[in-house]
């Protein structure tokens, strides 16, 4: 063999040296930067408590090898949130349709963690208060709207009265106005409740069934008595007029909530100094209106 020939074999072999080298080195980089990327994306989510929640519902979220910077998403919505401890931080469920969603976080170089499943239910109606939060028994049906204001209202929110469905106009998410319907005075409860079956908290409603004495005026004279006309509200069927505690049967014209007359007749036609309050039948009595007369 020629000198010639024994130097093409020698740069031959330098050659095929030196790209197994070059590859050789080439692989050992690529898979220590595979393994810098996997300690880089090595956030693994713990657990979420609670997995579920409606809107604003706060949530811890347990991770490990947390690092600074990592964006939280759920599903394609970046939400912020807000570090506790170590290895807790803490978000509150957006506002978001009921149904299920993915929870991951996202690192600085694109690295995402694991996945773990929240479930979104359907916000809770929230009454706040009521206009006006109070009425007459004899309040008439005109006069017997009533605003709700809260949250979370929808068109589909139902409204219930003592536990009945009672009509309602829904205005937005804010505000229903409802009709009171006819029933008895005392203490009642109102409440929202969604398609979904969330419902909120009952609110108190009063209906005053008291008798109230507005005022009292003198009506048409006759030659054995007089007319005492009485304004006020509550008046039931069957009210009675209570003169110095004493009440007085047979005497009295019910014209309504509103209004009674009185045929009053004097023992004497000297004037002097009365109380007069009216009575249900239920026992309820207004307040005094005092006056002087015969």
């Amino acid at each position: 063999m020629t000198s010639l020939n024994k130097n093409k074999q020698s740069l031959g072999l330098f050659l095929i040296t030196a790209i197994i080298t070059f590859y050789s080195h080439s692989w050992a980089t690529e898979a220590v930067k595979a393994d810098e990327e996997v300690d880089l994306c090595s956030t693994r989510i713990f657990g979420l408590m609670p997995s579920q929640g409606d809107p604003t519902t706060p949530v811890k979220m347990y991770v490990e090898n947390f690092v600074s910077g990592e964006s939280l998403y759920i599903d394609e919505k970046k939400i912020p949130y807000n570090y506790v401890e170590e290895g807790i931080i803490s978000f509150g469920i957006p506002k978001l349709d009921a149904g299920n969603y993915q929870v991951y976080l996202n690192g600085t170089k694109s690295c995402k963690s694991n996945i773990l499943a929240l479930k979104v239910k359907e916000a809770h109606p929230v009454i706040s208060s009521l206009l006006p939060a109070q009425i007459y028994y004899c309040t008439p049906s005109a006069n017997r709207i009533v605003l709700l204001k809260g949250n979370n209202f929808r068109k589909t929110t139902k409204i219930l009265f003592d536990n009945i469905v009672v009509g309602s106009t829904f205005i937005n998410s804010k505000e229903i106005e409802i009709k009171i319907p006819q029933a008895i005075s005392g203490l009642h409860h109102i409440k929202a409740i969604n398609m979904g079956g969330n419902a909120s908290f009952a609110h108190n409603f009063y209906i005053e069934g008291m008798p109230v004495i507005y005022d009292i005026s003198l009506g048409i004279k006759y030659d054995d008595h007089y007319e005492l006309i009485i304004e006020g509200e509550n008046f039931l069927w069957g009210a009675l007029p209570v003169v110095n505690d004493e009440e007085i049967r047979g005497e009295i014209t019910y014209k309504g909530c509103n209004l009674l007359v009185y045929d009053r007749r004097p023992e004497s036609n000297s004037p002097s100094e009365l109380s007069l309050k009216i009575i249900n039948p239920d026992g309820k009595k207004s307040n005094p209106f005092y006056l002087s007369i015969p």
